[in-house]
C-alpha cells in the first residue's frame, strides 16, 4: 500500500470516530474478557502506584477496569478523538496525539504497564504498527509489561460478510460500516498470525514475548493478545 492510500484510510478512520462518537462509545462500556486474563498473567506490587500508558485510549474503559481492581492507578492516556475521551475514576493525563502520523510525540514516564487495545487494526502500514509498538516498549520500565490486541474479525463469517476489501490495499485490509449509518466507515485490518510474529520480532531483544492468547466476542477468539515483558 502506498503512502497516499494509507493517509486517506487514516483520515477516514479519524472522521469516523468524530462522526460516530456517541453511538460508538455507548457500545463500548463493558470490559473485555481478555483484560482479566492479562491481570492473571502480570504481577504488580499492590503497595505501589500502578503506572499505565494507554495508546488509543478511547472512552477510558480500560482505566475504569483497572481502577476497580487497584487502589492507586495513574494513567497517561493518548488518543486523537477528544470527544471520545471520558472521565476516569483515577488520575489520568490525556494527550492529543495522532498515533498514525506522530506516535513519537507521546510523553510519559517509564510505566509498569503499557497497552494498546482495539487500535493496531486501524494502522494501514507495517511501519506505523512497528512505531506504535516501539513507543509502548520505550515507555515501559525494565521488568514492566506491554500488551497489545490484534483484531482477527475476518475469522468470523458474519463480520467478514459486512466488510468490503480496500481498493489498493493489502490482504486483510477492509472497510467496515457502522450500524445503519451510510456515512460511517472506518479502515480495519484483520491480522494473521505471521503478521503478529513479524511485529513481535521487531522489538526483540528489548522485550520478550511472555504469552499469546485469544479472547473476546461471542466466539471468544476475535482478539489475539500478545503480552511482552520489557528487558
Amino acid at each position: 500500500m502506498d503512502q497516499h492510500v494509507a493517509r486517506r484510510l487514516s483520515d477516514l478512520t479519524t472522521s469516523f470516530y468524530a462522526h460516530a462518537t456517541a453511538s460508538f462509545s455507548a457500545t463500548r462500556q463493558a470490559p473485555w474478557l481478555g483484560w482479566e486474563r492479562l491481570l492473571e498473567l502480570c504481577v504488580f506490587d499492590p503497595t505501589h502506584e500502578l503506572r499505565v500508558l494507554d495508546l488509543a485510549c478511547g472512552n477510558l474503559r480500560f482505566e475504569r477496569f483497572l481502577c476497580e481492581r487497584f487502589d492507586n492507578v495513574r494513567a497517561w492516556v493518548v488518543d486523537n478523538c477528544d470527544e471520545l475521551v471520558s472521565t476516569a475514576p483515577c488520575s489520568t493525563k490525556y494527550q492529543h496525539v495522532d498515533l498514525a502520523q506522530s506516535p513519537h510525540d507521546v510523553e510519559a514516564p517509564p510505566c509498569d504497564l503499557s497497552v494498546s487495545f482495539g487500535f493496531m487494526h486501524h494502522l494501514p502500514l507495517l511501519e506505523q504498527r512497528r512505531d506504535v509498538l516501539n513507543v509502548l516498549v520505550e515507555h515501559t520500565r525494565p521488568g514492566g509489561w506491554i500488551c497489545i490486541s490484534f483484531w482477527q474479525f475476518a475469522k468470523n463469517p458474519r463480520l467478514r460478510a459486512k466488510a468490503r476489501p480496500v481498493e489498493g490495499g493489502e490482504p486483510g485490509d477492509y472497510l467496515l460500516g457502522w450500524q445503519d449509518d451510510a456515512r460511517a466507515q472506518r479502515y480495519c485490518h484483520s491480522f494473521e498470525e505471521e503478521e503478529i510474529d513479524e511485529l513481535v520480532a521487531s522489538v526483540v531483544p528489548r522485550a520478550a514475548e511472555v504469552a499469546r492468547y485469544s479472547a473476546d466476542g461471542k466466539t471468544g477468539d476475535l482478539n489475539r493478545y500478545v503480552l511482552l515483558r520489557r528487558n
